[in-house]
This record gives C-alpha cells, structure tokens and sequence, in this order.
C-alpha cells in the first residue's frame, strides 16, 4: 500500500516539477511559504499512514503548528514532513484547472492559482496542458485508499500528533 502511495507521489512530483518549471517566473513558492498551508485538512487514511510511518517520532514527542496554519509547519513556515506530504501539497501554487457542473448540469472549466503566483499570463489564456488537471490523480488516490479500506473517513492532518491539544510550535 505505501509502496503504490509512493510511487503516486512520485510520478504527481515528476509532473508538477515539469509544469512549475513552465511557469517558474510566476511562481514565488519557496521554503517557508505557507500561504496554502490551511489549517483542518483532511487526508485519506493511506496518506495519514505513510506520514504515521515516516514521522512516528515528530507525531509522538512533537507539538502541531498553533492553530490557524497547517499542523505541520515549523516556527518558520517551512514542511517538517516535506518529503511524505499529501497529494494535494504536491500541486500548490501551480496553475490549476478542474471541471465541474454548473447550474445548467453543463460541465464548466474553471481555474485557479495562488493569489502570490497570479502576476504572468491570465489562466483563461494558458493551454488546458499548462495547469494541473485536477481530478485523474484524486481518483487513482481514491481508488487505492478503496482497495484498502472503501469508505474510510478522512483524517485531520493536526490529529496526528499525539499532543495535538496544544500546538504551540
């Protein structure tokens, strides 16, 4: 299970490096950039366990992020799992697009970007193959949390830590 969540990772990381690399002159993500780093998210329960299983000493011993920010921030906003991070920390800041129903049930695109990375081209000019596709890795994740445990509920990231009451880091 966690090799396949790896290797997910993995390939997600190999084609958002590609797509950040086009955009690297509207992109200002870099360490310690916590902009998109919300407090309350929630994970799929094989994303919870490979976090679990690479950072057991951190979840025992160590605090949460005060509320307000993603639990697993530094005192200087930086990842202190930036290597095991969800899926949907691997897309941050990139150009996004996603399809959805509008109030006609007709499929509308819409688009988005972080408000630091939004100076350069408009969205509605990029090619559909300059923003991340939203959706077909969602799914491949869903399907292999299913495979596992169908209908798991999603785990608040900051629940992780055994002394997630306090959170004073």
């Amino acid at each position: 299970m966690l090799h396949d969540l790896r290797a997910l990772h993995a390939e997600v990381d190999a084609l958002s490096a590609d797509l950040a690399r086009v955009h690297h002159p509207r992109l200002h993500c870099t360490r310690g950039c916590s902009g998109c780093c919300a407090d309350d998210l929630t994970v799929l329960p094989i994303e919870a366990a490979r976090i679990q299983v690479a950072h057991a000493e951190l979840l025992a011993h160590g605090e949460p992020h005060a509320a307000g920010a993603c639990a697993f921030l530094d005192a200087g906003g930086a990842c202190r799992i930036y290597a095991d991070r969800p899926y949907v920390c691997r897309t941050q800041g990139l150009p996004l697009r996603w399809l959805e129903e509008d109030e006609h049930d007709e499929i509308v695109e819409q688009r988005d970007i972080c408000p630091l990375n939004a100076a350069g081209p408009a969205l509605e000019t990029l090619s559909e193959d300059a923003c991340w596709l939203i959706g077909p890795f969602e799914q491949r994740l869903l399907d292999a949390q299913d495979a596992v445990a169908p209908d798991a509920p999603r785990i608040a990231l900051r629940s992780l830590f055994e002394n997630a009451g306090r959170g004073r880091v």
